[in-house]
């Protein structure tokens, strides 16, 4: 670690190249540390510091920076001189894969449409939808958690109860609960993982698939509070996800093949033109 005096003296002089753009022909910056050949120069350390920084934090920054700088070229020194292996085909192939990806990154943010409609996305979904099947058991439910003796409790049993549950049943237990101060939930439309309706609703049981087709109401009670459940719709582990749960799925799907089919003909047009040109030769 830097002395603060020394990394008080590296900050001033560093905010002294931010502030002060020059040239000075071929004259080298201020020497900031050295490690056997390898040196780190003042001007190494530009950009290092953003604007707005503190002083203390500023000085924390350059201070972490060259002690790193100083711990990995410790061990670059004795690894140069130790390991006899040669990386220059390895460090070539790895830069050639830099530019290639850079170039077609570049390409595909030229030519890709990233708009994907609902159409599509449904499309896709009705004709692969067996590659989505799900991990986890999913409702969708409503619910209110009130004291266990409380004057809605008839109420809000009956309410449901009902054969046929409706939005307006939904809108008059919100009411209900509202009026009292009791909590609960009212979103019929998001489907939820049954496990995170567990956590809220003491709901137990070892066989999921056949307590929601034989609970569509649920009504639980411990020694202060009585919860009041309708189960709107479930699919149970391994069924075919709905399609809301994967649009953003397919549509990530959707995008990747539009790239790839890019790529793909990117690189039969890049070969035809080699030979066309007769760059390429066997």
């Amino acid at each position: 670690m830097l002395s603060n005096r020394l990394s008080t003296s590296l900050l001033a002089a560093l905010c002294c190249l931010l502030s002060v753009a020059c040239h000075r022909g071929e004259e080298l910056s201020p020497l900031v540390a050295k490690v056997y050949d390898y040196e780190l120069r003042m001007d190494d350390l530009a950009g290092l510091v953003g604007e707005g920084v503190s002083a203390e934090d500023s000085t924390a920054i350059v201070d972490n920076y060259v002690d790193q700088w100083v711990r990995q070229k410790v061990i670059l020194a004795k690894a140069e001189k130790n390991v006899k292996d040669d990386f220059s085909r390895q460090m070539n192939e790895y830069r050639n894969s830099l530019l290639i990806y850079a170039y077609e990154q570049q390409i595909v943010s030229q030519l890709m449409d990233t708009s994907v409609s609902d159409s599509e996305i449904e499309e896709y979904y009705e004709a692969n939808n067996e590659q989505f099947h799900l991990k986890n058991t999913i409702v969708k439910a409503v619910y209110v958690s009130a004291p266990k003796r409380n004057i809605a409790d008839s109420r809000l049993k009956s309410i449901i109860n009902k054969h046929q549950f409706r939005d307006e049943d939904i809108v008059e237990m919100q009411a209900i609960a509202s009026r009292a101060g009791f909590s609960g939930s009212y979103d019929a439309d998001t489907w939820m993982p049954f496990y995170s309706l567990q956590s809220l609703v003491p709901v137990t049981t070892y066989n999921e698939g056949l307590f929601l087709k034989q609970n569509r109401s649920i009504v639980l009670s411990d020694d202060s509070l009585s919860w009041y459940v309708r189960i709107l719709d479930y699919k149970i582990s391994d069924d075919i996800a709905p399609l809301e749960l994967q649009k953003d799925n397919i549509r990530a799907i959707i995008l990747n093949h539009r790239k790839l089919d890019i790529l793909s003909r990117l690189q039969a047009d890049l070969l035809k033109e080699a030979q066309d040109g007769g760059h390429i030769k066997r």
